[in-house]
């Protein structure tokens, strides 16, 4: 994926620029990765920046932690700004701006505290570090690691040879998985497909038509683990009379394909394409084949000849640009027990402020000790539910997660005696 990481390289850069402060009172400090890791990497450059963050309920130590991060990030940023140029970073900026909190990668190396300081409402830090290129470059084969390869599902209904296809077996489908199976991409097997097509006709009619609703969403996310789906439409065409000057053995056939591809955690679409080219051989469904294969090769992409390595095409590209913005804001929902008003208002504050990657938290509902809320959260479920195991204690709650899946988790909580939440 040599191209998608070009292109998704200064999108990812500041991705990294976030560290999980510890809160120590240290005047220098260093993360995982070394400096002389690659000796033949591209020098590194260091720098001065100030961050601030405001002083929530008294606590200083997390507001020094947000300082700390906001100091990286702008760190980052300077560098970066003064060593890197493009069009791609003007254009993709406010996708470079959700990328920023998506993860920790520790991209300041040997970084010193040259200033801090609290008033009544903000901390601010001012540091000294090293951001070096050959670290970056690993934070973005990591994130698009992360956050770059969701799990497919594809539903193409198809007219091959003037014979409809029902979606689960096309040639287009069993085309498609070949061409990004080799780019390492995973797929809903195509049995499953088939399975649910029969026992489930319904809801999967619906995703058929891009109407990915909650039950929809259940169907494909929770319990076939499919993040993104890929829907449309494949027809092949005969024009041999345009060899028929040459040859009469060879069959010449045309291809069309309409592709999009939908986000199944929030229904968002993330790329669309409609794309034709041409097929030729003696037999005719053979050249429908090539045919086919011609424009998936254009939407695609395909083996690189010369370096040996899979370049994807637009529609691939586009696909896991958006998908990496949309997974940097995941909408989990949580179903939420145990607590009166007052507790889940707590609740709520607490993980809002608290949580690292959280971005918000709304309330959708709430019956007696019963309620469901949304967190817009930048990464997964299972690293959300990770983060709130860690610092329950500090949140002031006792959690108990019966049930978790991709996009939705069963939370069962109880407030604990208020002098064990840390200040």
């Amino acid at each position: 994926m040599k191209k998608t990481i070009s292109i998704l390289s200064c999108l990812l850069l500041l991705a990294g620029a976030i560290s999980c402060g510890g809160g120590k009172n240290v005047k220098e400090s260093s993360s995982d990765f070394s400096l002389d890791q690659k000796p033949d990497s591209t020098p590194a450059t260091r720098d001065r920046a100030k961050g601030v963050a405001a002083i929530f309920d008294n606590d200083k130590a997390l507001a020094r932690d947000r300082a700390l991060n906001d100091a990286r990030n702008k760190l980052v940023e300077k560098v970066l700004g003064s060593t890197i140029t493009g069009e791609s970073v003007m254009e993709n900026y406010e996708l470079i701006k959700h990328l920023v909190q998506a993860r920790s990668y520790g991209l300041v190396k040997k970084e010193k505290i040259i200033d801090e300081h609290a008033d009544a409402d903000l901390y601010t830090i001012e540091i000294e570090g090293t951001v070096e290129q050959a670290v970056v470059e690993d934070a973005i084969e990591d994130a698009l690691n992360r956050y770059g390869k969701p799990k497919f599902m594809v539903l193409i209904r198809e007219t091959f040879e003037r014979k409809m296809n029902p979606p689960g077996f096309t040639e287009t489908e069993i085309l498609m998985q070949e061409r990004m199976g080799e780019a390492g991409f995973e797929f809903v097997d195509m049995q499953t497909v088939q399975d649910l097509m029969k026992r489930q006709y319904g809801r999967m009619s619906m995703a058929l038509n891009g109407q990915v609703t909650e039950d929809v969403r259940e169907l494909l996310l929770n319990d076939n683990g499919a993040e993104v789906l890929i829907i449309g439409t494949a027809q092949t065409k005969d024009q041999s009379e345009v060899l028929r000057a040459y040859t009469a053995q060879m069959k010449s056939k045309s291809a069309i394909v309409r592709l999009k591809a939908i986000d199944v955690y929030s229904g968002r679409i993330l790329a669309t394409t409609s794309k034709d080219a041409p097929g030729v051989h003696i037999q005719s469904d053979t050249a429908s084949k090539r045919a086919i294969e011609a424009v998936l090769k254009k939407i695609l992409g395909g083996r690189d000849e010369a370096t040996g390595k899979n370049i994807p095409g637009p529609f691939m590209e586009e696909i896991i640009r958006q998908f990496v913005k949309s997974a940097t804001h995941r909408q989990i929902s949580v179903y939420i027990t145990g607590l009166d008003y007052n507790g889940l208002k707590k609740f709520r504050n607490e993980v809002e402020h608290r949580v690292r990657g959280v971005q918000q938290v709304l309330e959708k509902g709430r019956v007696g000790r019963a309620a469901r809320i949304e967190v817009i959260f930048a990464g997964t479920t299972g690293e959300f539910i990770d983060e709130l195991k860690a610092k329950a204690d500090r949140l002031g709650f006792d959690f108990q997660i019966p049930e978790s899946f991709p996009n939705r988790i069963t939370l069962q909580a109880k407030v604990i005696d208020a002098k064990s939440i840390s200040k």
